[in-house]
């Protein structure tokens, strides 16, 4: 289902720095025409909130206790681009192209739940041609649309036969089903992302309601009715399940209400594969090539403290889908790492096999061990192989567009 890399042998930045001592929001741009953000549990601080066209550059200080996001949306609400996974005392680095004088979005999203605390800036200066993207990136570029297309029609091929699954009342074939189903998303999450609407409705977690505040849809919704959190399960520690969640699960996943949601996810799925599908649908190349990092990152962000799949305890699936996407995607961009960068090629694809074997490990029958098996030792080497080969791959948007 997935390329992988075969031989052996300026643009997006979404690093996190080292702690950060902004104490609050400055009083002016940074160095370089860059706007600091000071981001906290209830602010969403900007130096200025006016830019020129061509190539706008944020620094995002995280001064709150929680995890934030950082975003900017242009028309319709599309994601223009993102830094994700800044921690609390850290720094996050965000450019976007941004070719249109007008007023554009930015949401700082603490907790990385909800909308985000959201306000505009104002885009001035003239209209901008794009700048030039070397043939042989846009050539790959297009070849990863293909494969994106292609997952996403399997995702609504696959999502069809389990949500009917879920309405006919065949429990064991929908959790069956559960991890393989989620694969063809999670190889291709940074696309899907591209929409801010479409992304939290078809794989929003619990944390995302904001204890219930906020409708909870799509895969999870439908996983913690398949896997009924259990007593032993609930508390607030990493991975379990809160308290309010289970509550919730208790008065709110009667029948007709999971019948719902199950519609709710297959149209959304459908309306997903429609848009992606679209002749006109494109996405950023900056997105592109800082795909790979992105999937690996979500590992080490959101899933290896088996807070993904906490109900079903299926997130080896989510660990193996993502790196197939990262794969594929420096499959794609390998020809031109090689050229450049041969000792870089060889360096990555030793550590996406260190990855692959360290997953592999865990392999059981078509699919993978539950979560709740793999102890903390073993949790720890799996993030530090993830994390070595996430700061590596930080280095091939320079290679790729430099």
């Amino acid at each position: 289902m997935n390329r992988r890399i075969t031989t052996p042998v300026a643009l997006l930045t979404m690093t996190v720095a080292a702690p950060a001592l902004l104490a609050g929001c400055t009083s002016k741009d940074g160095a370089n025409g860059t706007i600091d953000v000071t981001s906290t549990n209830d602010a969403c601080d900007l130096a200025s909130t006016d830019a020129q066209t061509g190539d706008v550059n944020f620094t995002v200080t995280n001064n709150g206790p929680k995890v934030t996001e950082f975003y900017l949306y242009g028309n319709n609400n599309r994601v223009l681009g993102e830094v994700e996974n800044i921690g609390p005392g850290l720094s996050g680095n965000l450019t976007v192209e941004v070719t249109d004088p007008g007023t554009y979005t930015v949401a700082c999203k603490p907790g990385m739940v909800g909308t985000g605390i959201r306000q505009q800036i104002t885009v001035s200066g003239d209209t901008k041609d794009k700048q030039a993207v070397p043939a042989d990136v846009n050539a790959a570029k297009q070849r990863y649309l293909d494969y994106v297309r292609g997952q996403v029609n399997g995702l609504a091929a696959q999502t069809t036969v389990f949500v009917d699954h879920i309405k006919a009342g065949q429990r064991d074939q929908a959790q069956a089903m559960f991890g393989q189903v989620r694969t063809f998303y999670e190889r291709i999450e940074p696309v899907a992302e591209s929409f801010p609407d479409l992304d939290p409705a078809i794989d929003m977690r619990w944390d995302d309601t904001e204890d219930g505040a906020q409708p909870f849809t799509g895969f999870h919704r439908l996983e913690r009715y398949l896997w009924p959190p259990q007593p032993q399960e609930v508390g607030d520690g990493p991975g379990q399940i809160a308290p309010a969640d289970a509550a919730n699960a208790t008065s709110a996943d009667s029948d007709a209400n999971i019948t719902q949601a199950a519609d709710e996810l297959l149209n959304n799925v459908n309306t997903l594969k429609d848009e992606v599908n679209k002749q006109d649908f494109t996405f950023e190349t900056r997105q592109f090539v800082q795909g790979p990092q992105a999937l690996i990152d979500e590992i080490a962000a959101t899933k290896v403290g088996g807070e993904e799949d906490r109900y079903s305890h299926t997130d080896l699936w989510d660990f193996a889908a993502n790196v197939d996407g990262a794969e594929t995607l420096i499959a794609e961009m390998q020809p031109i790492i090689s050229a450049k960068d041969p000792a870089l090629m060889d360096k990555i694809t030793g550590q996406f096999t260190d990855v692959r074997t360290a997953i592999n490990q865990y392999r059981q029958g078509d699919g993978y061990v539950a979560y709740t098996t793999v102890n903390a030792e073993q949790r720890k080497d799996l993030s530090n192989k993830i994390d070595a080969l996430s700061a590596t791959l930080a280095q091939v948007p320079g290679i790729v567009l430099g």
